[in-house]
């Protein structure tokens, strides 16, 4: 089973109910409990599914009924949420690759376009990078900025680093 990641629906196994997976906080449940003053794998619902100091630590929301908005995000370690593989209906592709992907579509798509003359085709991807940039600067701003969250977040979910 994949690991969890941001945008995934998991299954609270101390409640049974579904919740949302909204941040990897980058910190284990150790490192969480210090800088929260809070004792993670302490709490009665995560020592009874024998939560360890070195579990990811996630923010959630969790999914209420249409009558009712989440009201507040909750810290929980990654032994109290199950994965729900609701992606099976789409190949096997995670919510969370789905967004990325869709977001660099967009960003290739307007890179591609010809210049705002529409007569020159750029020669190759530096080009095409720099059509984008002239033209497209205030679509940039906003899928610039979800792209690198989704950076940021690929790399915090991964642990890889530049």
């Amino acid at each position: 089973m994949p690991e969890l990641q941001v945008g995934d629906v998991a299954l609270d196994l101390t409640q049974g109910r579904p919740v949302h997976v909204l941040e990897d906080t980058g910190q284990t449940a150790a490192e969480w409990s210090d800088a929260n003053d809070y004792d993670l794998c302490g709490n009665y619902g995560n020592s009874r599914l024998e939560a360890q100091p070195d579990d990811a630590v996630f923010e959630v929301v969790y999914c209420s009924n249409a009558k009712s908005e989440p009201s507040k995000t909750y810290a929980m370690p990654e032994s109290r949420l199950l994965r729900i593989e609701t992606e099976a209906a789409d190949d096997g592709r995670p919510v969370a690759e789905r967004a990325v992907v869709d977001v660099l579509e967009q960003l290739f798509d307007l890179a591609m376009q010809l210049d705002e003359d529409w007569n020159t085709e750029p020669e190759g991807f530096d080009d095409a990078l720099s059509t984008l940039v002239i033209n497209h600067s205030e679509r940039l701003d906003t899928l610039g900025g979800e792209a690198r969250e989704l950076a940021d977040v690929s790399h915090t979910v991964t642990g890889d680093v530049e």
